[in-house]
């Protein structure tokens, strides 16, 4: 996450309870803002369809018309996060700001594009009435503006303004939805996706004002000077690709099974295992917020030493010393991470278990929640450890991490089928523990081999792209273009 880490060590450096509260509050908002934003708002507004007698089949319309903009605006969104991720690293290092504003005009609009593609596709031959597809599309398309927002938000310094955004955007839905369903302006599910529309639009526009706030309006800037990006790091838009598909591939094939519901003719999935995916990937939000401050902080300071001392000349046994050191902090802080989720993963499991049952769940469904807890937890390790692979630039090593996730639920997600509903959970679990498996080979094999990485395998000089993205940067920039 470019920036973020600046504040972070900011805020730990107060050494005051007050500082350390704010700084994991600042990753917990950066981190999991957009799921909380959204889980708060479906289960407000699914409170409201109850108290107001909302039948079945519109409660049905809602879920699946947010859970579809939900998962593949995260889709379409990825790869293009991942690219700017990188592109406004290089700037915040180089300390050059005047384009960053720019280039998140330009990315929005490149990922739009392929959205707007998307919908279109999807919506061509379906029944759904055309205002209930526009508004849809539009929550769509404000949820892949959001996610890339998100890559800027984590450089800037004014996260109470990033809450209050957050805050500000779901209640203005719940709000609004109230309001349609207490007077009945519209249909219950055309009003309350307007009503999301609304408050998710205004937070795009706050996390937009922000932006410009910081980095500068973009005048004369060249918003696609990312594009070479494309082509210099394509095994960052794959892998990510890779990854974010593989967390929801046994979701489709479940959706094309006997447990999967046709909604209005138009959306296909199933509220039963969806449900109990959606419980047991709560269970991995505190990994991902120990890893931001873990890795920001303790992580990257020796990072930093270590490849100082090799771009700065660096004697041989300073070179040594601080690999050494970096090794350390690396597999200390990783240790520390799995036990810290572990322990959260197990309480998801026990309360989880303990609830669900209470809450009338069958005994089948709680034994897939279980069995995607622990699925869960290795796929959370799985993050941490490609991550870690793509900040000592083992792109080809993160790559074959995650195309292995993929390959691996493809595989035995087709098989579990032939077995039936009894594997549901079960090939998730042996997906993402076998992708663990080649996760920490992969990072033990660098490791013990780290000298080779950085001074071997590079090469001596940058080599320049000349593709089509680095054609069109050309000719739309010329000489400007460094």
């Amino acid at each position: 996450m470019a920036g973020i880490g600046f504040e972070l060590k900011k805020l730990f450096n107060r050494r005051t309870l007050t500082g350390h509260a704010m700084a994991y509050g600042y990753s917990a908002v950066i981190t999991a803002g957009p799921f909380a934003l959204l889980t708060t708002m479906v289960l407000a507004i699914q409170l409201l369809f109850l108290r107001y007698s909302i039948d079945v089949n519109n409660s049905q319309l809602y879920v699946s018309s947010v859970i579809y903009p939900f998962v593949f605006s995260q889709l379409i969104s990825c790869g293009f996060s991942i690219i700017i991720t990188r592109y406004l690293a290089d700037c915040l290092y180089e300390g050059e700001y005047d384009n960053v504003s720019g280039s998140c005009y330009g990315i929005i609009f490149m990922a739009q594009l392929a959205g707007a593609v998307a919908a279109l596709l999807f919506y061509w031959d379906k029944p759904l009435p055309l205002h209930l597809k526009l508004i849809t599309y539009t929550f769509f398309a404000e949820m892949i503006a959001m996610w890339l927002q998100m890559v800027y938000l984590t450089a800037l310094k004014d996260y109470k303004s990033i809450f209050v955004s957050y805050f500000a955007g779901a209640a203005i839905s719940i709000v609004l939805t109230w309001l349609n369903l207490q007077y009945g302006f519209m249909a219950p599910v055309e009003g309350t996706m307007l009503s999301m529309c609304i408050g998710v639009g205004i937070l795009d526009l706050c996390f937009m004002v922000q932006i410009v706030r910081y980095f500068g309006y973009p005048s004369h800037a060249m918003n696609f000077e990312f594009l070479p990006y494309f082509e210099q790091h394509y095994k960052l838009f794959l892998l990510i690709i890779f990854y974010t598909l593989s967390i929801y591939v046994a979701n489709f094939i479940v959706w094309n099974s006997s447990w999967g519901v046709m909604v209005a003719g138009t959306y296909l999935y199933s509220p039963r295992y969806d449900v109990i995916t959606f419980y047991a990937f709560l269970s991995i939000l505190p990994i991902m917020i120990m890893f931001v401050v873990s890795m920001e902080l303790k992580f990257y300071e020796q990072y930093a030493i270590y490849f100082t001392y090799i771009t700065q000349k660096g004697n041989f046994k300073e070179v040594d010393d601080s690999r050494k050191d970096l090794l350390y902090t690396l597999w200390t802080e990783f240790k520390n991470i799995m036990e810290f989720q572990l322990v959260f993963s197990l309480i998801f499991l026990a309360l989880g278990s303990y609830f669900l049952t209470l809450g009338g769940m069958a005994y089948q469904d709680v034994n897939i929640y279980r069995l995607l807890v622990i699925g869960a937890f290795f796929c959370g390790i799985l993050q941490v450890v490609y991550t870690l692979l793509l900040y000592l630039e083992d792109q080809h090593g993160a790559l074959i991490i995650t195309g292995s996730f993929l390959l691996a639920n493809l595989v035995f997600g087709i098989a579990g089928q032939m077995v039936g509903e009894i594997s549901y959970g079960f090939t998730f679990f042996l997906a993402a523990v076998l992708a663990c498996a080649v996760a920490i080979w992969r990072l033990q094999y660098f490791c013990q081999r780290i000298n080779y990485f950085v001074f071997c395998s590079r090469p001596v000089l940058f080599e320049h792209t000349n593709g089509i993205f680095t054609k069109l940067a050309a000719y739309l920039y010329g000489d400007k273009l460094n």
